[in-house]
């Protein structure tokens, strides 16, 4: 019989080159799904870590918040970081997370030291790092179960782990008053009781000039370094952040500063040139003297909740004192942190010869009432809060982390 041809090519070759291509296109799909498996599973598992990236930040952070040299028991501490790392979700937000006590948590003096859980802490309060891991094992494989039908193939279920390290540092953008605080027994008069002042305690401003001060605890101070008191008027209207750091010197003009003005822009009391447009006010002007808070102290409290309801300033007749300037115009909602700053404590006998000082540390002080006309003859009063670097004080929760060179309050920061 005479073969058949067609295109030149034998039928019974073109069946054999069908089932190649069969077998060839079978074990390519084969391959293909693995690796759309592989790199959907793969994507999965990037998901689920930076979930629980997510987690063990905030417990880290929540954590370590606690770590000022004066937590002894780090229960407290440990607590705070499992409460913020168990709020957050894991597998597409469909897990919660789960820490647990002494196996999540751990703390060091060091980051070359070793991280132990809380119970095999010798000194609680030369803590300075805390170390949260987070994990999720057993995770179901999707698409890559397809490779555990090939002979020899098993591909077992995943376990994904992260951690992060966390530390206190100084912030770098808590703002500054331009004043300076005299250390208690440092030429202040009227002298403090204990050689040191107590939160909650009003403070005067000081009579008279350098070198010659009067009685009050606190002065005007540039704190670029001068003693103009041009720098003073727009340090107090602007926002002075780039903190001086301890051991650099503030420079006092005198007593008085250039105006009324700036001081009370604070307070949402404008007088031609300030306005709100340019000088921004806080959210309350409430003003605590002795006639609207008789108590003379720990008015912080009422501040916060003046702020909440942004009341405006109760006016010069409930306030018994005499301004210069008008907030009827003022929108106290459109305000800023204005009156609750930094204030540098320095040593005022270095005021006696001369107008510098150098910065000791820094205080949180609040600022209480506004200024009479001209300066007028009453001091202005400032409520003592506490040191920056206590976390317990107001001040504590500005700011954002700096390097080593900040001053501000100690806050929350990564490290790994």
């Amino acid at each position: 019989m005479r073969r058949q041809w067609q295109s030149g090519i034998p039928r019974r070759t073109r069946r054999t080159q069908g089932g190649a291509v069969a077998v060839i296109v079978a074990l390519s799909l084969a391959v293909l799904i693995g690796v759309v498996g592989l790199a959907l599973d793969l994507g999965k598992l990037y998901i689920v870590r930076s979930e629980l990236q997510n987690s063990a930040d905030a417990c880290a952070l929540a954590a370590v918040r606690d770590l000022t040299g004066a937590t002894i028991n780090l229960s407290v501490s440990e607590a705070a970081g499992i409460t913020a790392g168990n709020l957050n979700r894991v597998f597409f937000q469909s897990t919660p997370v789960q820490l647990a006590t002494d196996s999540n948590v751990t703390f060091s003096d060091s980051l070359a030291n070793p991280f132990l859980p809380k119970g095999s802490v010798a000194n609680p309060s030369a803590m300075k790092y805390v170390k949260c891991t987070t994990s999720l094992s057993n995770i179901a494989n999707w698409f890559a179960q397809v490779l555990n039908v090939l002979p020899g193939n098993s591909v077992a279920n995943a376990s994904v782990s992260t951690m992060a390290v966390a530390t206190i540092s100084p912030a770098q953008t808590t703002c500054a008053i331009p004043v300076f605080v005299c250390k208690a027994g440092t030429e202040v008069s009227p002298p403090i009781a204990g050689q040191s002042y107590t939160r909650g305690q009003w403070i005067a401003s000081k009579t008279g000039s350098p070198p010659s001060y009067g009685a009050g605890n606190f002065g005007w101070a540039a704190l670029d370094g001068s003693n103009n008191a041009t720098s003073i008027r727009n340090e107090l209207t602007g926002n002075y952040c780039a903190l001086p750091a301890v051991g650099s010197s503030v420079g006092s003009p005198g007593n008085k500063i250039t105006d009324t003005g700036a001081w009370n822009s604070r307070f949402g009391i404008y007088a031609n040139p300030y306005s709100q447009a340019a000088d921004t006010p806080d959210f309350t002007g409430f003003a605590y003297t002795s006639t609207s808070w008789p108590t003379q102290s720990n008015a912080y409290s009422d501040f916060v909740s003046k702020r909440s309801t942004f009341t405006a300033y109760q006016g010069d007749a409930a306030a018994g004192i005499s301004t210069s300037g008008s907030s009827s115009g003022t929108t106290y909602s459109a305000g800023a942190d204005r009156r609750l700053a930094l204030a540098p404590e320095v040593d005022c006998t270095q005021l006696l010869s001369g107008h510098k000082t150098n910065i000791a540390w820094w205080d949180c002080v609040l600022m209480l009432d506004p200024m009479d006309k001209g300066g007028g003859a009453l001091p202005v009063h400032l409520e003592y809060e506490g040191k920056s670097t206590d976390a317990s004080v107001p001040c504590a929760t500005q700011g954002v982390p700096g390097d080593g060179t900040s001053v501000g309050p100690l806050v929350p920061v990564l490290v790994q």
